[in-house]
């Protein structure tokens, strides 16, 4: 008994010498992720989607792209616009969507955003029973330069088991990027409470 009790107590001390010091670091306090870089919060009226696959790429830019999905499963409908969102960074700071003036003036990448967009192939089998509707909260170059004046819709109206997919952007947070957890809030008049999805961006 006494040898066994020797035995266990010299492997104990073997563990804790190889143990790894404490970085200090805690895991940021986020929802259920879809992919590397899609966070979920999955509620009965509404489903709400963000995606940092882009916004990883704007650490130095003056606003960063958010790419969204929203699924409505509970109301009759949805009534969305860019005020509906908010994103709140950890240090209590809350910042509105940019217009789509902000982003022509003073933000380049909007083209190329677009072409990081994934939301749609992640989603294609979890919205597989719901319509697509169109939104596009944000304008692109390419549509300015090309004269499509209707390219940005300011108002989207999401009837019950429908879903729309989006970027949205907002100016760059006072705390940067790296090493931070975020919060984007959505509201609508036709709910009755925000529905908020908790990110970082890796």
């Amino acid at each position: 008994m006494r040898r066994s009790l020797l035995s266990i107590l010299i492997l104990l001390a073997a563990s804790c010498a190889t143990r790894q010091p404490m970085t200090g670091q805690v895991a940021a306090d986020v929802d259920r992720k879809l992919s590397t870089f899609a966070y979920i919060e999955e509620g009965k009226l509404a489903t709400f989607i963000v995606d940092t696959r882009a916004t990883r790429y704007r650490g130095k830019d003056a606003y960063i792209p958010l790419e969204i999905a929203i699924a409505n499963r509970g109301v009759k409908q949805l009534t969305l616009t860019r005020e509906s969102f908010t994103l709140a960074d950890d240090k209590g700071n809350r910042y509105p969507c940019a217009s789509p003036k902000e982003l022509l003036d003073n933000y380049d990448f909007l083209d190329l955003d677009r072409d990081l967009e994934e939301l749609g192939g992640i989603v294609f089998n979890r919205f597989g029973a719901l319509t697509r509707y169109p939104s596009n909260f944000s304008p692109t170059h390419f549509a300015v330069r090309e004269g499509q004046s209707r390219t940005v819709i300011d108002r989207v109206q999401l009837p019950k088991f429908g879903y729309v997919l989006d970027m949205i952007y907002f100016p760059m947070p006072a705390t940067g990027l790296k090493g931070h957890a975020f919060e984007l809030a959505m509201t609508a008049p036709e709910l009755t409470d925000a529905i908020f999805v908790k990110f970082e961006v890796q």
